[in-house]
C-alpha cells in the first residue's frame, strides 16, 4: 500500500511553489528602491541642501558689492512772509568691501568644507542603510513565505493522515484515539496557517514601504547554494576597521573637527578685522518749483522767480535756479578692533570648548558602538554558518526518522501520532534551517555595513544566490516503499459491515 497522503503532499507542495504570482528578485527591488525609498530621497535632498553651506561660507571671503538709489522731494515753509519753496534731489551710491583679514570668516569657510564632507558621508550611510533595510525586509518576507508554504504542506499531510486514521478505524485497524489526535493536529495547522499568512502580509507590507509598490512574492534561495564566509576570517580585523571606517564614526570625527573650528571662530571675536572699502556716489539737487528759497539763500535749491534779494549774490541765485550735481569717490582700508562686548566673546569660547569635549565623548561612543556592531555581525555570520551545517544534519535526521515512522506505520509497529510528530519535526527542522540561512546572509550585510564597505556589488552577489524557481524540497515529503500491513487481507475478507482498506 502506497501512502496516498505523500503523493497528495508532493502535488500540493509543488502546486503552491509554482504559484502564478510573479516573484521579484532582490536586485530588481534594489533598483526600484534607489528611486522610490522615502528615506533615501530625504537623504538625497539633505545632501543637496547641506552642500550649499560651502558656497555660503566662501561668499564671506569674497568681495561684497552693493548699490543704493535715492530720490527725495522737499517742501519748506519759512513763514514771516516768505513764500513756500519746494525742491527735489536724487542720487546713487555703489560700495565695494573686500575682506582682507577676518579670522571668523575663514574658520566659517573651513566649517563649510566640513559640512560638505559630512553631508556626503550622511548620504553614503543612508544608501548603505537602504541595502541593510531592504535585505532585512526581503529575507523576512522570504522567511514568512516559506512558513506559509510549509504550514500548508503540513496541513495537507495531516489531512491525509486524518483520512487514513478514519479509514483504519472504520476497518478496525486502529482506535478512535488516532483519529482524535490527527483531528487536533489538523485544527492546530489551520490556526498556524492563518497566523503564517497574516505574518506574510505584514512582511510584504514592510517591503512595499521601501519600494513603493505592492510585492506579492520574492525569489528564494537556489538549491544547493553555499553561503559565503566572512573575508577576512579574523574578527579583530573587522573590529579595528569598524572603529575607523564606520560611517557613524566618520560623522563624529567630522563633528569634532567642526567643534574645533567653532572654538577658533569664537576666539576670533577678540581679533581685529581689516577690509578694503571703496565707494562711488553721485547726487543731484533739482531747482525749486516756486518761491525764492534757492535765490534768497543760494543753497542750491533754486528759485522759481528770477528775483534778486538784496544781499544775495547773483551767481548763487542762478545756481538756485538751475540746481547742482555732486560726485564722491573713496577708496581705503578699514580696521575694526573689538574692545568689549560685555563678556559675550569669553562666554562663547567657554561654550564651544564644552561642546568640543562633548563631541570627543560622542566620538568615543561611536567607536565603541561600531566595534560592538562588527563583533555581533561577525559572530552572527560565523555561528550562522555553523548553525546551518548543524541544521542540515538535523533535517536529514528528521527526514530519516519520518521515513522510518512511515514504514513502521505501514507494518503496524508505529501509530498515527508517531507519523504526525515525525512530520512536525521535519518541517520544524526545514523552517529553522531556512531561517538560519537568511539570518546569516543578513548578518553578512550588517558586517560589511559596520565597516562602511557595503556597496551595490554586494547586492548583486547576494542576488546571484537567489532563484525564481522555487525549491520544492522545502515542502516535499519522503516516499517509502509500500509494505502490506500484516493481517490486512484477513480484515479485508472477514470484516463485516466495514469498508475494505484502500490499496
Amino acid at each position: 500500500m502506497r501512502p496516498m497522503f505523500t503523493l497528495a503532499l508532493c502535488s500540493i507542495g509543488a502546486g503552491f511553489a509554482c504559484s502564478p504570482a510573479s516573484a521579484v528578485s532582490l536586485n530588481q527591488l534594489y533598483d526600484e528602491a534607489l528611486e522610490t525609498d522615502a528615506q533615501l530621497q530625504s537623504a538625497r535632498s539633505g545632501l543637496t541642501a547641506d552642500s550649499e553651506q560651502l558656497p555660503q561660507a566662501r561668499a564671506k571671503l569674497l568681495p561684497q558689492l552693493s548699490a543704493s538709489v535715492t530720490a527725495t522731494e522737499q517742501r519748506t515753509e519759512l513763514g514771516g512772509g516768505f513764500p513756500a519753496s519746494t525742491g527735489n534731489s536724487n542720487g546713487y551710491t555703489v560700495s565695494l568691501t573686500q575682506p582682507l583679514i577676518n579670522v571668523a570668516s575663514w574658520q566659517g569657510y573651513q566649517q563649510g568644507q566640513i559640512a560638505l564632507t559630512s553631508a556626503q558621508a550622511q548620504f553614503a550611510a543612508a544608501r548603505q542603510d537602504l541595502i541593510v533595510r531592504l535585505g532585512q525586509a526581503y529575507f523576512d518576507a522570504l522567511s514568512a513565505q516559506d512558513s506559509v508554504a510549509i504550514v500548508r504542506s503540513q496541513k495537507a499531510s495531516i489531512a491525509e493522515q486524518l483520512e487514513s486514521a478514519k479509514r483504519s478505524f472504520d476497518v478496525g485497524q486502529s482506535t478512535n484515539t488516532d483519529t482524535n489526535e490527527a483531528q487536533a493536529k489538523y485544527d492546530s495547522a489551520i490556526s498556524q496557517e492563518i497566523a503564517a499568512q497574516n505574518d506574510l502580509e505584514v512582511k510584504l507590507a514592510a517591503l512595499e514601504q521601501i519600494v513603493g509598490h505592492p510585492v506579492t512574492r520574492v525569489d528564494g534561495l537556489a538549491r544547493g547554494v553555499t553561503l559565503p564566509p566572512p573575508v577576512p576570517a579574523d574578527m579583530q580585523q573587522w573590529v579595528d576597521l569598524a572603529r575607523d571606517a564606520n560611517y557613524q564614526v566618520v560623522l563624529k570625527q567630522l563633528a569634532v573637527a567642526n567643534s574645533q573650528r567653532e572654538t577658533l571662530k569664537a576666539k576670533a571675536g577678540h581679533y581685529p578685522t581689516l577690509d578694503l572699502v571703496a565707494s562711488y556716489a553721485k547726487s543731484s539737487l533739482g531747482a525749486a518749483g516756486a518761491g525764492n528759497f534757492g535765490g534768497n539763500f543760494g543753497g542750491g535749491f533754486g528759485s522759481g522767480a528770477n528775483t534778486l534779494v538784496p544781499g544775495v549774490p547773483a551767481a548763487a541765485a542762478e545756481l538756485g535756479n538751475y540746481g547742482a550735481y555732486y560726485t564722491n569717490a573713496t577708496v581705503g582700508v578699514q580696521l575694526t578692533i573689538p574692545l568689549y562686548e560685555g563678556g559675550a566673546t569669553q562666554s562663547r569660547v567657554r561654550q564651544t570648548l564644552a561642546l568640543e569635549d562633548k563631541a570627543e565623548a560622542d566620538l568615543d561612543t561611536a567607536r565603541r558602538s561600531a566595534a560592538l556592531s562588527a563583533r555581533q555581525a561577525f559572530l552572527g555570520v560565523s555561528s550562522g554558518l555553523a548553525q546551518v551545517r548543524a541544521l542540515e544534519t538535523a533535517e536529514q535526521s528528521a527526514r530519516t526518522s519520518l521515513e522510518s515512522n512511515l514504514l513502521g506505520y505501514q507494518v503496524g509497529v508505529r501509530i498515527n501520532i508517531d507519523v504526525l510528530n515525525a512530520q512536525d519535526q521535519l518541517f520544524s527542522a526545514r523552517r529553522d534551517l531556512a531561517k538560519a540561512r537568511y539570518d546569516t546572509l543578513i548578518n553578512s550585510l550588517k558586517l560589511k555595513a559596520s565597516t562602511a564597505s557595503l556597496t551595490d556589488s554586494d547586492v548583486l552577489s547576494l542576488n546571484m544566490l537567489l532563484s525564481p524557481t522555487d525549491d520544492t524540497a522545502l515542502t516535499a515529503l519522503p516516499v517509502v516503499p509500500s509494505v502490506p500491513h500484516p493481517g490486512a487481507a484477513t480484515r479485508k475478507t472477514n470484516a463485516v459491515g466495514r469498508r475494505p482498506m484502500p490499496q
